[in-house]
């Protein structure tokens, strides 16, 4: 899928409770269940794995600024703010991103909440001041790789200091990815374009909808 088609994201980082990590979960199943907002594309509720403290992000993607500000007001933000006190050790932040490049796959036969998905990778990224253009060029040259990987199924690159989240099936499609094309042509190029290491950190899905 052309990255024009869903060229808006949002990005909402928080950090739960040491004892609320269930109740966070169950809120992300129900927010899959309310998230119905029909300009909302894609949807992802994931949790960062084996990490502490216990880190969730929710990425939404968008065709239109209408969209995005529809979300923005939307059932499932709604009620994360209206718990955060109870649920969230600070307020979440959220963050209004392009989509410089992206790949989605529906899996067949995926009617779980998982959406057929099950684990994936999210990777920061900060680029020298003067390689910014670079690195956006470089996310481009990326996408045929990316999609020519059958496990990868779905990718973005998003404009955020710079961002790359991934999501896979299993986990041997994760470590396919990882040892692939273009996580070698990151690495290869890291030192020219990048002002500071990658900062890859692996995550589980706790629930999606993916739409195209």
């Amino acid at each position: 899928m052309p990255s024009s088609q869903v060229p808006l994201a949002l990005l909402v980082p928080f950090i739960a409770k040491a004892d609320k990590v269930d109740d966070v979960v169950n809120f992300l199943h129900a927010g899959y269940d309310v998230q119905a907002e029909p300009d909302t594309i894609q949807w992802f509720a994931i949790q960062r794995t084996a990490h502490t403290p216990p880190t969730f992000r929710i990425l939404d993607t968008f065709r239109g600024e209408d969209g995005r500000a529809a979300d923005l007001c939307g059932k499932v933000l709604e009620a994360l703010m209206a718990n955060a006190a109870t649920l969230l050790s600070e307020s979440p932040e959220i963050a209004s991103l392009n989509a410089l490049a992206n790949k989605v796959t529906v899996v067949e036969g995926s009617a779980s909440k998982a959406a057929g998905l099950s684990v994936g990778l999210r990777v920061f990224l900060t680029a020298n001041p003067d390689k910014v253009q670079a690195v956006q060029e470089f996310f481009l040259g990326a996408l045929p790789i990316i999609e020519a990987e059958p496990t990868t199924t779905v990718w973005y690159a998003l404009e955020f200091a710079g961002a790359i989240i991934d999501f896979f099936r299993d986990e041997e499609g994760r470590d396919a990815h990882l040892s692939g094309k273009a996580y070698e042509a990151l690495f290869a190029n890291a030192d020219a374009l990048l002002a500071s290491p990658l900062d890859i950190a692996k995550f589980d899905v706790v629930a999606a909808s993916v739409k195209v």
